[in-house]
């Protein structure tokens, strides 16, 4: 669950209120659930997954947007999708159990929202953060019920 005042007035490495560090073996309570990659060339990028990796990649909310499951054997889904700016990047997507509370969190860490909380329908509420340094990163909050 995401913490009601994280981070605080103190530096990370100060602050009295973190958690101890978890045991080797625990459960990551807000774990990365989804990768989406961004290519510059989507046709390349998928014939590259498909035959390198084995991906099946299927349309999902567009047609320009494709997912490998991740079936049984572990591991996470994966989105393919045209880059917005031609660059190439793969961003992780945490899944949070309340946005709004994470955006918060978020922004009280330092971090900053580069794209505001969106709806995907059928799927949930999304976002796109930065790290006090930069490092993308994706949001997610499932709701089946989304408009």
């Amino acid at each position: 669950p995401t913490r009601s005042s994280p981070c605080g007035s103190a530096p990370p490495s100060t602050n009295s209120r973190r958690k101890a560090p978890k045991a080797k073996g625990d459960d990551v309570i807000q774990p990365v659930t989804y990768v989406e990659i961004n290519s510059p060339d989507l046709p390349r990028t998928r014939t590259f997954m498909e035959e390198v990796f084995d991906w099946h990649l299927e349309p999902f909310a567009a047609a320009d947007y494709l997912v490998a499951a991740a079936g049984d054997g572990g591991g996470v889904d994966s989105g393919l999708m045209p880059s917005q700016d031609g660059n190439p990047r793969t961003i992780p997507v945490i899944r949070v159990d309340d946005l709004e509370a994470s955006l918060a969190a978020v922004v009280a860490c330092g971090g900053k929202v580069v794209v505001p909380a969106f709806s995907i329908s059928g799927v949930g509420r999304g976002c796109y953060i930065t790290d006090p340094v930069g490092v993308l990163v994706g949001l997610h909050h499932y709701d089946p019920w989304a408009p």
